[in-house]
Formats: C-alpha cells, structure tokens, sequence
C-alpha cells in the first residue's frame, strides 16, 4: 500500500498537470475572444455591417473561459472566498471547517456541475439542437458545465485529503499547493 506521502506526489503531479492543460486552454480561450472582438468591432466600423458569427463566437469562448478559469482559479486555491472565520479558528477546528466547506464544493461541483451538465449536454446533443447563427449543436457549447465540475470536483477531493492527513496548518495565507 503506497503512503499517503506518495499517493500526494502523485496527486500533485496529476493536478499540475491538469492546471497546465487548464492554462493552456485558458490562454488560447482568451486569443480567440481577443481576436474574435477584433473582428467585430473592425466590422462595424469598416463595412457598418458588424458580422452576427463574431458576437456568438464571442459569447461561447466568454462562457468556456469563465468557467474554464473557475475550475483553474480552484485548482490553484485562488478562488474567491471569505476567511474571517476560518482564520480566526484554531488549526484543529479550521482543519474540519474547511473540509466541511470542500465537501460542499464537492457536492456543486459534482452533483450540479458534473451530473447535471452532463445530462444537459447528453439532452442538448440528442436533441440536436444547434446555435442560431452558426449551426454548432449546442451540446459542445454546454460541455464547459461537465469539464469545468470535473475539474473542481477532483481540487477538491484532493484539498480534502490534504486536510485530512496533514498535521498542521499551511505556512500562509495565499500559499498555493504548487508552491510558486
């Protein structure tokens, strides 16, 4: 039976990986809303004609890099958060509060994120229902739902292990996992 300090190299590895994919996505995300804008704005003013595609293209790429950059803002425990009362506790009871709060970010991410955006998906794709403008079944467009849950979802069984095992608190406020 591997140790738990193994089985966290791992893990760690494994989430490095997956930020690095995330940011990756996240970058060319941004590029395409970037150029896309581009586009439509340079449209509007050279032909008075903005193109109807560059508005819908925008909007999908907005919607993928929101919930993209959520599930990457997770992964690096740089989400948004409130931490008066954890910090004011004692590392005992901060330790089961927090794990109490990852156990609910758990449960939205995989029940509503993960379970429901993939019956959404499954639905809209069976349904083959397609965007307006650009004819893209919008299954493809509601897959952002699914990924991104899964994405927070596994931050967050690894952020629970990490509480579960670890002995003391974190150094400080603002350290990630990944120690940059």
């Amino acid at each position: 039976m591997p140790s738990p300090q193994g089985l966290f190299l791992a893990l760690n590895r494994v989430s490095s990986l997956l930020d690095r994919i995330l940011g990756a996505m996240l970058i060319g995300l941004f590029f395409v809303l970037v150029a896309v804008v581009v586009v439509q704005v340079g449209s509007r003013y050279l032909t008075d004609s903005p193109t109807t595609a560059t508005d819908e293209m925008a909007r999908f790429a907005l919607i993928w890099l929101g919930l993209l950059g959520a599930a990457y803002a997770s992964g690096r425990m740089r989400h948004l958060s409130i931490d008066l009362l954890p910090e004011a506790l004692a590392w005992p009871a901060r330790r089961w509060l927090l794990f109490f709060l990852q156990l609910l970010v758990l449960f939205f991410a995989g029940y509503i994120m993960l379970y429901g955006g993939t019956s959404l998906v499954v639905t809209t794709l069976s349904s083959a229902q397609t965007t307006p403008v650009l004819g893209w079944y919008m299954g493809w467009i509601y897959l952002a739902l699914p990924l991104s849950g899964a994405f927070i979802a596994f931050h967050a069984c690894l952020q629970m292990l990490h509480l579960v095992f670890s002995e003391n608190a974190p150094n400080q406020k603002g350290d990630d996992r990944h120690g940059d």
